[in-house]
């Protein structure tokens, strides 16, 4: 379907609005556009943006007009707001937009290695090149960047973000919210708290405490977090 098409009711391809126009709404739309079951009718956020409009979707105006979507029967969208920490206001965007009554699908680009024994959550994204290896668990809205690899009996919790080319070893525990930075390694069995953030790069060789920031190698504590 070209960029910009508007999808109809006659069309096989279910209708899907982006939420955002930052560079991780283009990473979805990219994904959306080569996974071929969605058509993409358009964007929102808080004004029309050059970078967004180069993708040629139209701008449907900010967040005040979904729910005039529901009742055209427009009821999937993709949130493209990413983030390189503090995940609340993302999970609460999700929140809010979901209690309105829209669903989430899972996308997962065609270059991700994703495992046929994985159980994924409503909105988890798996970006390209991404590998999800048997027995992992996303929770919500969770974001596997690109290059990322998270392997066997891992459990990702909601609203996390693993960030580009982090690797998360086997039956590691991540809980909701927390940030994995891009490049991170996290070894295996190690446990990382709700609302963590693991600095880029850093290696994770024992657990990390809630709403703590660590960074190094190996990692150490940096911060304490406010909840």
């Amino acid at each position: 379907m070209p960029p910009g098409e508007i999808v109809t009711a006659g069309e096989t391809k279910i209708p899907i609005v982006i939420i955002g126009a930052g560079g991780h709404a283009a990473v979805i739309a990219d994904i959306i556009q080569k996974q071929g079951r969605y058509g993409i009718i358009g964007y929102t956020a808080p004004r029309e943006r050059s970078p967004a409009a180069s993708w040629g979707y139209n701008y449907l105006g900010d967040d005040s007009i979904l729910p005039n979507l529901l009742q055209k029967d427009i009821t999937l969208v993709a949130l493209g707001v990413g983030g390189t920490g503090d995940n609340r206001p993302r999970s609460q965007l999700y929140e809010q937009i979901r209690a309105l009554g829209f669903s989430f699908p899972v996308l997962s680009h065609p270059t991700a290695i994703v495992s046929g024994n994985v159980i994924l959550g409503n909105g988890t994204v798996i970006a390209p090149g991404a590998v999800v290896n048997p027995g992992v668990e996303t929770g919500k809205n969770v974001i596997i960047n690109s290059g990322a690899v998270i392997e066997h009996d891992s459990s990702i919790g909601d609203h996390v973000h693993v960030a580009p080319g982090t690797v998360i070893c086997g039956d590691v525990r991540v809980g909701r919210l927390a940030h994995v930075g891009a490049g991170a390694v996290i070894i295996q069995r190690v446990k990382i708290g709700e609302g963590a953030i693991i600095g880029a790069g850093a290696v994770v060789l024992r657990d990390v405490e809630p709403w703590t920031v660590v960074a190094g190698n190996p990692a150490r504590v940096i911060r304490e977090l406010e909840e």
